[in-house]
């Protein structure tokens, strides 16, 4: 039989016992382990994680899984959209000195603009997950 204890924060406490061993299962039963009941993990596309999660029922600790999104995915995501905001910094550069000296914006900054804005908000909105 398999026999379990969870605390919060801390790993699963699993033991494998016999039936014959009645003391040391009284023992253990006493100190806070319950029946084990394991589930399998599913497979998760990529960029999330299955991470498991443990609920008293029936007076068994039964595991479940819960699908998250996994944060190495969203941080690389993050370095990627910001690469991408950093590289078009010159752009704005060219038209700021071009303002300043009078000449015609050599870039059009309403649409650079808004396109900085949509990656700015896209990396805010990944940096709220995790």
């Amino acid at each position: 039989m398999i026999l379990a204890k969870h605390i919060d924060g801390k790993p699963l406490d699993v033991r494998f016992v016999s039936e014959i061993q009645g003391s040391y299962v009284t023992e253990l039963r006493e100190s806070g382990f319950l029946d084990f009941v394991a589930s399998e993990q599913p497979q998760c596309d990529t960029g999330f994680v299955a991470v498991d999660s443990y609920v008293v029922k029936d007076g068994k600790l039964v595991q479940y899984w819960e699908i998250k999104t996994d944060p190495e995915t969203v941080k690389t995501q993050i370095a990627d959209l910001k690469e991408r905001l950093s590289s078009t910094d010159y752009m704005v550069i060219k038209c700021y000195e071009c303002q300043l000296v009078g000449d015609a914006l050599p870039y059009d900054i309403e649409a650079l603009h808004r396109e900085k804005q949509a990656i700015r908000d896209e990396i805010n909105r990944l940096e709220a997950e995790i």
